[in-house]
């Protein structure tokens, strides 16, 4: 999931004519703007580290302005960009930078990195940064470094550690020990239960089981139609076989949900056992009436690999020069080693360096994850563990190839999921409408 939720807007949206640069001189006037998704639990964070970052750059003034989710804010964004109105640097996703990308909007960063004067070097050098992070932003149709990493994430299984130890449970490794397990809270729990597992990402359920059962998904090669390799034999039946388990009421996702709620409020209100989600919205996941456990998500005999999200930056071409390089130094800034290990603490994401990894207050937080019978104390902590030993020390992280139309793609597949489940459209009607979409976009 593309953690929309733990970074969602929760203030109103201020409205900025000029957003910066020009002082009416055709000089710039010393201002950097900031398009985030980070809403009020985050602010006193984000304000902190813009006042030492202009404390320590006088002349240099930051103005950060919460767009809402990362739809909004890539919405937002597509409408800047012909009006030329963009901001200085931006959180952004890989699939949506594709599209702005192609719009010539976004600056290539690669002579930022290697610049003697701003760029980085002995005490600073780009090795801290983690190599499969940073090379995603390279991961593009066009030869360039067009994002560069600001935290990450992941999915996990949390589970109701309370209920499982008096049921003796044991948390699925595999989807058959999932749907094994799912079959027996049934029969023990009965009409207590609404069902016993949820899913937060109709999106990354479909993804993360093709990439599981190496079905094809998606191409950055090829010609615009040679794109999107969804529709195949393989990933119907995927979808045949999930929508017979979901008939049987072993788990629901957040978008056959009334209103589209995430699945980890039903877990937290006791109606689901188990739910899959970011390891960036684990807040959202606690719980004062019942201990909650955290594990990988299940795999299969083929894999267990999980996909890596979480926030990116780009820089857009429209600022003037001095602009951008201010944007890039506050982009430095805000990954630094204590920076990037302050905001992991303090949201679920997962630090972008190595040395924040391995800093001293980053593994303090790592030791407050459990009590010593083995309950959870910080469910913030635990997840952060659980990704650490489970997913990175053994690159199972995956990601999708990125193009102009692959945020469309992840879209469509997500919609043939619920649509498939809550029976509007029949399996073959769901890939067609998708590909359909897909097509019409890109």
């Amino acid at each position: 999931m593309k953690n929309k939720k733990l970074l969602l807007l929760l203030t109103p949206f201020i409205s900025v004519p000029f957003l910066s640069g020009c002082n009416g001189s055709g000089q710039w006037d010393g201002t950097i703007t900031f398009w985030h998704t980070m809403g009020q639990a985050n602010q006193a964070l984000l304000d902190r580290m813009i006042a030492e970052f202009e404390n320590a750059n006088p002349g240099i003034k930051v103005l950060a302005y919460s767009q809402g989710g990362y739809d909004d804010l890539a919405d937002k964004l597509n409408k800047a960009i012909p009006a030329g109105t963009t901001p200085s640097l931006s959180f952004c996703y890989p699939d949506n930078v594709a599209s702005y990308l192609e719009a010539g909007a976004v600056e290539d960063l690669s002579s930022y990195v290697n610049n003697p004067e701003y760029g980085f070097d002995d005490e600073n050098p780009l090795s801290d940064y983690i190599s499969s992070y940073w090379a995603e932003g390279n991961n593009y149709q066009q030869s360039g470094l067009y994002s560069v990493p600001y935290a990450k994430s992941t999915e996990a299984l949390f589970y109701n550690k309370t209920l499982f130890e008096e049921k003796g449970y044991t948390v699925p490794t595999t989807w058959d020990e999932m749907w094994t397990l799912c079959a027996k809270m049934q029969e023990d729990l009965g009409s207590k239960l609404k069902k016993p597992l949820g899913y937060d990402s109709d999106s990354n359920l479909f993804i993360t089981m093709c990439e599981q059962k190496n079905i094809p998904y998606t191409t950055k090669n090829g010609s615009d139609s040679e794109h999107y390799l969804f529709v195949n034999k393989e990933a119907k039946d995927m979808v045949s076989d999930l929508k017979a388990k979901f008939d049987a009421g072993y788990f629901l996702t957040k978008g056959t949900q009334p209103n589209s709620t995430y699945t980890s409020t039903a877990f937290t209100n006791q109606e689901i056992l188990m739910s899959i989600g970011s390891t960036g919205g684990t807040s959202y996941n606690k719980s004062l009436n019942f201990n909650v456990g955290v594990a990988p998500i299940p795999g299969t005999s083929l894999n267990r690999h999980v996909v890596s999200q979480g926030p990116s930056i780009c820089i857009f071409k429209r600022a003037y020069e001095e602009e951008k390089i201010a944007a890039w130094k506050f982009y430095k800034f805000i990954t630094n080693t204590f920076n990037s290990a302050d905001f992991a603490i303090s949201t679920g994401y997962e630090p972008v360096r190595t040395s924040s990894l391995n800093s001293e207050m980053y593994q303090e937080h790592l030791s407050t994850a459990y009590n010593l019978d083995g309950t959870t104390r910080n469910l913030l902590a635990a997840a952060a563990i659980c990704t650490s030993e489970n997913y990175a020390s053994s690159n199972q992280y995956f990601t999708t190839d990125v193009f102009n139309g692959s945020a469309v793609a992840r879209d469509e597949v997500g919609a043939i999921i619920s649509n498939v489940f809550l029976g509007k459209k029949t399996i073959d009607d769901a890939f067609n409408d998708a590909l359909t979409n897909c097509l019409f976009v890109g």
